[in-house]
């Protein structure tokens, strides 16, 4: 008796699912029109025409604009070369006058060579090692000088070193 329940109960289900599935009887959908519009070859032809003079006027239109951004784009990155040569020129001048401006004058004894780019000099009663450019016009004059020998040179500190720019 129970598997006669159970089977009836799921045909009532099953058909209670399927019927909610249906077709929507009230709201029915609109028919389609299904009157075809005869189109002539010669309009055909026509629109094929059009359409190939619209695809060539926008290919023609890109690639003016394409050329006119290649345009532009190569004297913008010909203005920025010649600002950036400029700049760099400018910072070089900047960066001679600071050294320039920095320098503080000094006048000591000299010691003697410490190694091939660095003399010591006593100013003031104070012994200190000076860096100089061993390519430079400078090394070669202090190599000429003799222990005792007084200097006046032009100096700048570059962090924790003492750079001598000039030798008088």
């Amino acid at each position: 008796m129970n598997k006669v329940t159970g089977f009836m109960g799921a045909a009532l289900l099953a058909g209670g699912i399927l019927a909610g599935c249906s077709a929507d009887s009230e709201n029915p959908a609109p028919e389609e029109n299904t009157t075809d519009e005869a189109v002539t070859p010669a309009e055909t032809d026509q629109a094929a025409e059009d359409t190939s003079k619209a695809t060539e006027n926008a290919s023609e239109d890109i690639q003016k604009k394409a050329s006119d951004t290649v345009d532009t784009v190569e004297e913008e990155a010909a203005d920025l070369g010649a600002a950036v040569e400029e700049g760099s020129s400018n910072v070089q001048e900047s960066v001679d006058n600071v050294i320039e401006a920095d320098g503080q004058e000094a006048t000591g004894t000299f010691n003697g060579l410490v190694d091939p780019h660095t003399v010591e000099i006593e100013v003031d009663g104070v012994p200190a090692s000076y860096q100089v450019d061993p390519e430079g016009d400078i090394m070669p004059r202090f190599e000429q000088l003799t222990a005792g020998d007084s200097v006046t040179f032009v100096f700048v500190e570059n962090g924790e070193q003492l750079v001598i720019k000039e030798l008088k």
